[in-house]
């Protein structure tokens, strides 16, 4: 948790209220700026001139309690991603056309204030489309993680495979299979006997709430773009500092071979282990043989009153394993498919079907079991825009699994987006 409270590199228990007045000045002061740009700004305003500013707030509410509702839709930030609420700034200084600095400062729940993203964007040639971000950077494995702001999703909740918590850490292992095994749907808090004993959450197969560290370039020609990057963490443990044995390669490619169709690919492999678990591991490999390897593929298509998507995620971890094999792979397959249909100008509806499928392994009590419990979700609801930087949103969620307990949650929630 520490890592991420990063903001004024101050520690999370240090000056909350000063952040928290900073963080709404900013908020207050951003506002006119967005209400007066009717006004001519004055010439000499370097402000004006080099600064842009923007904002949204969410809040959000299920009819679960929130105990109830984290069982499937619990984040690694340890809050439900239906029962939130969401403040972010984001903002540009342009320091010249080759060099400007993006930042994101988001609190959930009104916690202390961190910087979300911080990066320094170059363009080496003003006349190429070529891009290179250094800092804290957008994603660059998968569409769904670009578009998280709420008037990009068109629901409430998240794709499986960016939200839910898988039982496997980074920070501690099973022993046996029966272990692991024994975790089946229970990623939300998971403990094991080797590493890190403590409760603690499991991974998501991407997380799309945290950027990463690193360097991204980004190049287009249309009717293709490029991405690609090197980073501290991997997509689904996203880091401040190395703490894995090594960096994460990942890229992506875009083509968009008319303006309402876009078609991408996504790969991504690095070393996912915490170093803490160097003596711990079995056999002469070390933390740089267990990776995270991951596919993906996305498709957008856009036309009159119709938006539908569609996005599939093969990932793989390589686990430690202290038996007969020193090294278990724990197999993932995600598939996603959303749509949104305007019913007139301002009012819509969408509905999304989600899956989790996860490999088989050989235990001695139960047999042969998936080494999590698969999931299926079903998200229905609509939007209504009361105001053209205000949207309601309201959802019927359903969320079944083969194991873990429980198996089954059913939640309504409603959301309210605001932004400038």
């Amino acid at each position: 948790m520490a890592e991420r409270r990063i903001l004024c590199h101050m520690a999370p228990g240090r000056h909350p209220l000063l952040l928290r007045a900073v963080f709404a000045a900013l908020l207050a002061g951003a506002v006119p700026c967005a209400a007066q740009d009717a006004a001519p700004p004055p010439q000499d305003d370097w402000f004006r001139d080099h600064v842009r500013l923007s904002g949204e707030a969410t809040a959000s509410m299920s009819t679960k309690s929130a105990e109830e509702e984290g069982w499937f839709n619990y984040s690694d930030y340890e809050y439900s991603t239906v029962r939130s609420l969401r403040l972010s700034l984001v903002g540009e200084v342009t320091l010249g056309q080759r060099l400007a600095v993006i930042t994101e400062i988001r609190t959930l729940q009104f916690d202390v204030p961190e910087a979300y993203a911080l990066y320094v964007r170059i363009r080496p040639w003003l006349s190429h489309a070529l891009d290179i971000h250094a800092g804290r950077i957008p994603p660059t494995f998968g569409a769904f993680p670009r578009r998280l702001y709420a008037a990009d999703n068109p629901l409430i909740g998240m794709p499986l495979a960016f939200q839910y918590l898988t039982s496997n850490r980074a920070d501690a292992l099973p022993a046996t299979a029966d272990e692991l095994a024994r975790m089946r749907g229970r990623g939300w808090l998971t403990n094991y006997t080797v590493g890190d004993t403590s409760a603690a959450p499991g991974l998501p197969v991407a997380n799309a709430l945290r950027w990463d560290t690193g360097v991204q370039v980004r190049w287009q020609h249309d009717p293709v773009t490029m991405y690609g990057a090197v980073t501290q963490g991997t997509i689904g443990d996203p880091r401040l500092s190395d703490d894995n044995g090594g960096p994460q390669l990942a890229a992506r490619v875009v083509f968009t071979p008319h303006p309402v169709l876009a078609i991408g690919g996504s790969v991504a492999a690095g070393p996912y282990l915490a170093r803490s678990l160097t003596e711990e591991l079995p056999g002469p490999a070390g933390l740089r043989s267990h990776r995270q390897e991951a596919y993906g593929a996305d498709v957008e298509l856009s036309r009159d009153r119709w938006l539908v998507r569609s996005e599939l995620v093969w990932n793989r971890w390589g686990q430690p394993a202290y038996e007969a094999d020193p090294k278990r792979d724990l197999d993932v397959m995600a598939a996603m498919a959303e749509a949104r249909y305007k019913l007139w100008p301002g009012l819509y509806v969408a509905g999304r079907v989600d899956h989790l499928g996860f490999s088989r392994i050989q235990t001695d009590t139960v047999g042969v079991v998936t080494w999590d419990a698969n999931v299926t979700r079903l998200e229905f609801g609509g939007g209504w825009s009361v105001h053209r930087h205000v949207l309601l949103k309201a959802v019927w969620q359903r969320n079944r699994r083969d194991g873990g307990r429980p198996r089954g949650s059913d939640l309504g929630a409603i959301q309210v987006a605001a932004w400038f």
